[in-house]
């Protein structure tokens, strides 16, 4: 399955994080800010990720196979998804963190990469074009695996083995976050 919205996002975080690692020229002050504004998206990615994590590793639990089945063609729920990011308000934390961070750019893009700050404002920008853009992301990854579900004489391993294959995916993205953003805290 196709992770590509996390895993750039990702990248461009740990860019920018390693970048400011090394913007010693800039004041304490001011490196903590910036260290606060890209912490903020660590905890909003990290959030999303571990939404998504939970409910597939409650989809993967039922032992008997056709429980099993009936839980993934239950994961077609753009409503429920949608619902759940206004709860946790990701796109909207997502916009703030986005302002936060085209306010502090100016001095950062001097002390960084201009092409790696500008390629984490671009990303923040297509993840908050829409409202639900993240939901949206979520419901096609498991429409997709609900379909699955439906298809006449579906091999429920196989279908196993892709919805698993998809929370490791998703769970190496969320170890690799955490450790960009471990690093992050060596800014200041």
């Amino acid at each position: 399955m196709d992770i590509k919205l996390f895993s750039d996002m990702i990248d461009a975080l740990g860019k920018v994080t390693g970048a400011l690692k090394s913007a010693v020229s800039l004041p304490k002050e001011e490196r903590e800010r910036y260290r606060q504004t890209i912490a903020e998206n660590y905890r909003l990615i990290d959030t999303t990720l571990n939404m998504i994590v939970i409910r597939l590793g409650d989809v993967l639990l039922p032992a008997n196979e056709p429980a099993f089945v009936q839980e993934v063609a239950k994961l077609d729920n753009y409503g429920d998804w949608m619902r759940a990011e206004r709860e946790f308000r990701l796109c909207q934390s997502l916009r703030a963190a986005l302002r936060e961070t085209k306010s502090v750019s100016g001095k950062v893009k001097a002390a960084i990469s201009v092409k790696d700050f500008d390629a984490l404002i671009a990303l923040m920008e297509s993840t908050t074009a829409a409202e639900g853009e993240v939901a949206e992301f979520i419901s096609v990854r498991f429409s997709t695996l609900g379909e699955a579900a439906r298809t006449p004489g579906v091999d429920s391993a196989k279908l196993r083995e892709d919805v698993k294959a998809f929370r490791d995916a998703l769970l190496g993205e969320r170890q690799r976050l955490i450790r960009d953003e471990i690093e992050l805290y060596s800014v200041v």
